[in-house]
């Protein structure tokens, strides 16, 4: 597991150039705190940070081809490099290492840009061709690895993050549509971030660079067509012996290995197959709040007890928030996602005893474990008239209000209904949110067309397919994974999601959607496998979700520290929000108990700080805690 950078600019000296590139490399340190390897020329540049997992000796990096005619920086794990070594010595490639980054060298030489279809893992990477003065670069099928780039028609600079790309001193800009889309899904969509001219290479594409010019196109697509027609006993023995293959495959390791352990059906599945094939007790390892209403420790000690693992936990307080600053650097974007703070801790744990973790990251969205797919089911369910009752009803009802938002939804068609689940404001508050002068950036934006856009693509799917393959190509690959990597990678830790592996994934997407999710139950075909393996009380009580208790900490410990923050001087000065809303929404969430803004504040916390550490002059010093207020009694 790595970090890599680069470039193409023609116009640097070689001085410059090698300076750039070990800038670019030394900032994301934390994603390979054990090596860096550079390599400069041709108007180019490829570097990488280099966390040691398989070939610790030999896996220096940049790897080149027999003649050095072909280098590539690399960061991820191929599991299935050995079968690939094995066929391309076959055809006549000798190998130097035993790392699996010089298996792409060689797939690269024999399958050209098609490489990438022999991959089976998580990976982006970059090859520099010569003899061509060609670039590749590849994200892999579902993005757990991320890749960006700045183009700005001559020169190419990318890199694991963008505080890579920044060191090369680009115009730091905000782009108002991204901010726009934002403040509405909780993270920047791909392609945008929230800087200008700044990309995010979208997941299971490659972007190549040639003769001046850049271009990007997608190598593979999951488009959960129920084109396999096996039974339920069937499917069910044959996604076992495809789990079991998942899992096995990521036990691949020279350093110690342990798993994430929620005490959910994914996770405890993940545990429960490591624990058949190790021959050491599983490491696992769990976050808990105080509130217990949040708090899923009972059930990852009751799993950890039931295979007999070597378990740790950890408490996250509210006071633990001072470490925001640090992850909002590490994102390099804000990210509105409050559970980025707990995956930040038990990453955190899991290195002080691993450096490689298996997660169940997953199977929500290729099982189908999501409650708003059941609530779909149940919407559909309900005739016209009750539902337009329901949703003109909902506009008596207080802005913030439980069930509010889900009422009003009602009143759209399919897509739009569960795209507009994501809102974080009361709906049309875009008018009154943004000052005058701001909102004309914006006007004419439509935030939700994003995600519409991916739901008008299978619009002949039944409900639950097409909401499954909008969460896997969106929700999954612009949030759950980024919110794992950033956390993960900021403390020197590599995670594995062994229910993502692409054989077990198409597999199961080829299913009808009426067998991953039957009778209403969600996750049907997994929770089938797991009832012979874990209690059955995780089997059957309902999805508890990776929760984190901001409502009550916004409305007692966090209260003076979220005001301070998006009330103050400088804040107001970004002249993007009217500061009567800002104060509004602050009172209604800490005073009135039946609403519920604490997402939005979130949200609204990593946005101001993102703009102190990256825009301000001088920018917020991320080693410098926030004043967090804390109540004195708690």
């Amino acid at each position: 597991m790595c970090g890599i950078a680069g470039f193409v600019d023609t116009e640097l000296s070689l001085n410059r150039a090698e300076q750039l590139i070990d800038n670019m490399c030394q900032i994301i340190r934390h994603r390979g705190p054990d090596d860096q390897g550079v390599w400069v020329g041709d108007g180019a540049a490829l570097g990488s940070r280099r966390l040691s997992i398989i070939d610790v000796a030999g896996g220096h990096q940049p790897i080149f081809n027999e003649d050095q005619s072909i280098l590539i920086v690399f960061n991820g794990e191929i599991y299935n490099y050995l079968e690939l070594r094995k066929e391309l010595q076959e055809r006549g490639h000798h190998f130097d290492t035993n790392s699996d980054t010089e298996a792409i060298v060689h797939a690269y030489e024999e399958f050209g840009d098609d490489c990438v279809k022999h991959l089976r893992g998580m990976f982006t990477f970059a090859i520099w061709d010569r003899k061509r003065r060609r670039l590749l670069a590849a994200r892999d099928r579902f993005g757990k690895k991320p890749l960006n780039y700045y183009w700005d028609g001559q020169r190419l600079i990318f890199g694991s993050e963008i505080k890579s790309i920044l060191e090369a001193g680009i115009p730091r800009e905000v782009n108002p549509i991204a901010l726009d889309e934002y403040l509405v899904y909780r993270y920047v969509p791909t392609p945008n971030t929230l800087f200008k001219n700044v990309m995010k290479l979208p997941a299971a594409h490659i972007l190549i660079y040639e003769d001046g010019q850049i271009s990007t196109k997608r190598y593979w697509e999951l488009p959960f067509t129920p084109t396999c027609q096996d039974d339920e006993a069937t499917a069910i023995e044959r996604i076992l012996a495809l789990l079991k293959d998942a899992v096995k495959v990521r036990l691949m390791s020279e350093v110690p290995l342990g798993a994430f352990l929620s005490g959910g059906v994914d996770s405890s599945v993940v545990v429960g197959l490591m624990s058949q094939m190790m021959s050491q007790p599983v490491k696992t390892f769990s976050i808990g709040f105080e509130e217990d209403d949040y708090s899923e420790l009972p059930y990852a000690r009751q799993i950890a007890e039931h295979f007999g693992t070597d378990h740790h936990e950890f408490f996250v307080r509210p006071e633990l928030i001072s470490v925001l600053p640090q992850l909002v650097w590490a994102y390099d974007e804000p990210f509105g996602d409050a559970s980025m703070l707990p995956t930040y801790y038990v990453s955190k744990l899991a290195r002080e005893h691993v450096t490689v973790a298996l997660t169940g990251d997953g199977g929500d969205e290729i099982f189908g474990g999501y409650v708003h797919y059941e609530r779909e089911l149940a919407t559909s369910r309900i005739p016209l008239f009750m539902r337009l009752l329901l949703g003109y009803g909902s506009l008596l009802m207080p802005a913030g209000m439980r069930g509010k938002k889900r009422f009003h939804n009602m009143l759209y068609d399919h897509a739009t209904r569960n795209v507009c689940t994501t809102t974080l404001f009361p709906e049309g508050s875009r008018p009154s949110m943004y000052s005058h002068d701001y909102f004309t950036h914006v006007r004419d934006h439509n935030p939700f067309e994003r995600q519409l856009s991916e739901y008008h693509k299978v619009s002949h799917l039944d409900a639950i397919a097409s909401m499954q393959y909008v969460d896997a190509r969106v929700y999954l690959t612009d949030d759950i994974l980024v919110k794992v990597d950033k956390a993960s990678m900021l403390n020197s830790l590599e995670t594995r999601a062994p229910l993502l592996d692409q054989h077990l994934v198409e597999y199961v997407a080829s299913l009808p959607s009426t067998m991953r999710m039957r009778n209403g139950v969600l996750k049907y075909l997994l929770k089938k496998i797991a009832i012979d393996m874990v209690p059955p009380e995780t089997v059957t009580r309902p999805k508890h979700g990776f929760r984190v208790p901001i409502k009550q900490w916004f409305r007692g410990d966090l209260n003076a520290y979220a005001r301070d923050l998006l009330d103050s001087p400088g804040a107001q000065q970004r002249g993007i929000f009217n500061p009567q809303f800002i104060r509004n929404l602050l009172s209604a969430h800490a005073n009135t108990k039946l609403v519920n803004f604490s997402e939005a504040i979130w949200a609204l916390v990593c946005l101001e700080l993102w703009f102190q550490i990256y825009m301000d002059e001088p920018p917020l010093h991320v080693g410098q805690a926030p004043r967090v207020h804390v109540a004195k009694n708690h």
